[in-house]
Parts: C-alpha cells; sequence; structure tokens
C-alpha cells in the first residue's frame, strides 16, 4: 500500500512538472542562466495551456524560471540571435523585434501587449497558481526606440527586447524588472499572431532562435528577504539580552566598583 501511494505521489509530481511549461532552471539572487527561447516559443503556452488559440499550428512552451519570492527581486536580460516569421528562412528579426508593429490578444489569463515592433522577446511574472480563467491585467505597450525599465504586474506580459536601452543596441543601458513580491516565476518566450494584429498564435512556421541570458538581483538587501515582524521582535530582544550581558561583564571586570560603593562614590 505505501509503495503504491509513493508510486502515485511521484506520478501526480510528474504530471504538475509536465504541466507547468518548460522548465529551465531555478534561479536565487546572485545567479545567471541561460536558455534558448525559439522563434516557435510562446510567452502564453504556461501551464499546459494551449500557447496559440489564435491558430496557425502548435506552438512549444514557454521558458520557466523558478525563484523564492520576495521584495526586490530584480531581473535583468541580455539576448542576441535572430528568428523569422511566416515560414520564410531569411532570419532577420533581432530579439528587439522586427521593423512592423503588433497588438497581439491575450490568453490564458494573461494579458495582450502592443508595440512597435514584431516577435520580440517578453516575458511574464506569476505565482505557483494558474492564472486561466482570471481577469488579465490591462495591456503595456512598448517603443523598441525607447524600452522601459518596468515593474510589471503578475500575468502582465512586458517587453524585454535585448535588454538594453536604445534599438538594437547591446551596448545601452541595462534595463531592469522588479518582479511582483509574491511573484515565483518567470516565463519567456517571443509573441506573434496573424497579421502581428489578433488573438495570439502562428508560432508554428516561427524558424530561428534567441540566445538568453537572465540574472536576478535583490535590492532589498542579503538575499531580498525582508524579516517577519515576529522575527524584528526576536532580534531585538536578542540584542537587549547581548547588551545586558555587556553590562554586567563589565561591573564584574571593575576592581573598584566594591570601593566606591562602600564609600558611597559615585
Amino acid at each position: 500500500m505505501m509503495r503504491k501511494t509513493m508510486f502515485l505521489a511521484a506520478a501526480a509530481a510528474a504530471m504538475l512538472a509536465a504541466a507547468d511549461g518548460a522548465r529551465a532552471d531555478t534561479i536565487a539572487a546572485g545567479d545567471t542562466a541561460a536558455a534558448t527561447v525559439f522563434g516557435t516559443t510562446s510567452i502564453y503556452q504556461i501551464f499546459g495551456h494551449n500557447g496559440a488559440p489564435g491558430g496557425g499550428g502548435a506552438a512549444t512552451d514557454a521558458i520557466l524560471f523558478e525563484f523564492a519570492a520576495a521584495s526586490g527581486n530584480v531581473f535583468t536580460f541580455d539576448a542576441t540571435g535572430l528568428v523569422d516569421c511566416c515560414g520564410g528562412v531569411n532570419l532577420n528579426i533581432p530579439p528587439d523585434g522586427g521593423n512592423s508593429g503588433m497588438n497581439v490578444g491575450g490568453a490564458n489569463g494573461l494579458s495582450s501587449l502592443s508595440g512597435n515592433a514584431n516577435i520580440p522577446l517578453v516575458g511574464v511574472f506569476t505565482t505557483d497558481a494558474d492564472p486561466f480563467g482570471g481577469v488579465a491585467p490591462a495591456a503595456l505597450s512598448f517603443d523598441v526606440a525607447n524600452p522601459s525599465s518596468l515593474s510589471p504586474l503578475l500575468h502582465q506580459v512586458f517587453y524585454i527586447g535585448d535588454g538594453h536601452a536604445g534599438e538594437d543596441d547591446p551596448l545601452g543601458a541595462q534595463l531592469t524588472f522588479t518582479a511582483p513580491t509574491n511573484a515565483t516565476r518567470l516565463y519567456i518566450g517571443v509573441i506573434d499572431a496573424f497579421s502581428f494584429s489578433s488573438t495570439t498564435g502562428y508560432y508554428a512556421d516561427n524558424d530561428g532562435s534567441f540566445a538568453v541570458s537572465v540574472s536576478l538581483a535583490n535590492d532589498a538587501g542579503n538575499g531580498g528577504a525582508v524579516p517577519e515582524p515576529a522575527a524584528w521582535a526576536l532580534m531585538i530582544l536578542g540584542f537587549g539580552a547581548a547588551g545586558a550581558s555587556l553590562r554586567a561583564q563589565r561591573r564584574r571586570q571593575d576592581p573598584g566598583e566594591g570601593v566606591h560603593a562602600a564609600a558611597g562614590l559615585s
């Protein structure tokens, strides 16, 4: 019976992992990880849901990075490579996107995204809970010539591009992306749709890939963990006890303390 229970638990865990998307890495503050994002990698294909509801053939899973929830989790990216769309063989779209605007409708509880470049590298933060069926947040928009550092909401798809300010400028200032405090997952992928202006889809005829480096830092201190109120109380008590111990030790080490007390001196 125990062996059967253990087998069922392992099978359930395997099924959950398979439904969570392409599990790329677990990343902690101070770490850098790498991933390959293909032209077929739909940002909307998470938790086992179809990432191309607008048609055009099957997409592949968004790339997943898991991390510990904390205040001040800040991600940076460096991306290179080329993709293409529509069954072409000329790889000419960099991570910043191609030279056509887009207004792609969201899916699976994730927001839409609009901007003045097509098939760029994008990301989204979630918790461990599947957002499917929920109300997606408002859509963001981007300007490929002036991309911004962002603090996106949960389930709000955001533009990454090559991770640097300026268009196709790897030497531009590093952009930063601050995760929501309760976020535990970062997904990255590309975004596509028929004519770049409908419900997301049409990934299957995309070629090429982006090589992406993902780094996590935390600006809230060591590891980013903010002490809970109970922890603060214990720390204060500990400091108080240490101070009392030091004062007692000084009194024991003062050879004239007893003489002063007997003479009524202070």
